[in-house]
């Protein structure tokens, strides 16, 4: 528990901390696990500084930047700062790639559908055949193993995960859920991002330029419109129809030119 006199400190270190910093995020560590936390911010802390304490202590430090305002609206249990030189969009990237892997606890709502798929597994025959089938799955025992039938969803994409559902995909490895820290929004040289905007594919808007700019091209070419990259496709193209017209002129030039050879 802190004093009243450590928690001017903590406010005025972190008032002091905002105000270096162009990249301001309001993120959230609701559910991820101390070891988790512990890695993530030892792997990021070269690119941002992550600002752990009390909401309203944090509300406090933001009040030192007007501009701030809306997060500090939006401060509640398992919210922290994340301050930083990187863009937004490098800033929430960053966090997406250090995500981690994590079995999924009960009460807990699925990210999308958890999936048991069929096949062998590690599990002996016993009481856990009871277990699957309360879970929703369809298995056999075949020889010394328990062989899952067919695919099953044991919980669909925004459902609360069951006692029942979560022991079973622990006992099974599987790993359905992401943990992490959750970027929800950022202020970034006086524009706000939130997480829908930022979470975007890069692969995706890459190949969408990319196909973006030959239809671009393609159009330049057939419409005529020279710049510095259609100019030399409008030359080719027109060079590739000029050897075209002059072989379909010269082929029907050839007849008549022996029939007047022919005269007498």
């Amino acid at each position: 528990m802190l004093d009243k006199q450590r928690k001017q400190e903590v406010v005025k270190e972190i008032g002091e901390d905002i105000q270096k910093y162009p990249t301001v995020a309001l993120a959230s560590i609701q559910n991820l696990p101390a070891r988790q936390y512990g890695a993530i911010k030892k792997k990021t802390r070269s690119k941002a500084k992550i600002e752990f304490a009390r909401a309203t202590l944090l509300k406090k430090a933001l009040d030192q930047r007007k501009e701030l305002e809306p997060i500090a609206k939006e401060l509640s249990s398992g919210s922290i700062l994340v301050l930083s030189d990187l863009d937004a969009f490098s800033l929430f990237k960053l966090f997406k790639q250090n995500r981690s892997k994590a079995f999924a606890k009960p009460g807990v709502v699925a990210p999308s559908d958890l999936v048991v798929p069929a096949g062998d597994t590690s599990l002996m025959p016993g009481p856990v055949l009871t277990e699957l089938k309360q879970a929703g799955i369809q298995a056999k025992i075949q020889g010394p193993k328990v062989v899952i039938t067919k695919d099953a969803v044991v919980t669909k994409k925004g459902e609360v995960v069951s006692d029942s559902a979560a022991k079973i995909l622990s006992k099974l490895g599987i790993e359905p859920m992401e943990v992490g820290v959750a970027v929800k929004k950022v202020y970034d040289h006086g524009t706000w991002y939130s997480a829908d905007v930022l979470d975007i594919d890069e692969q995706a808007v890459l190949q969408g330029l990319v196909q973006a700019h030959q239809e671009a091209l393609n159009l330049c070419v057939f419409a005529g419109v020279y710049n510095d990259v259609s100019v030399q496709l409008i030359l080719q193209k027109a060079e590739r129809e000029a050897m075209a017209l002059q072989k379909a002129v010269g082929s029907s030039a050839l007849p008549a030119a022996e029939e007047k050879k022919e005269e007498p």
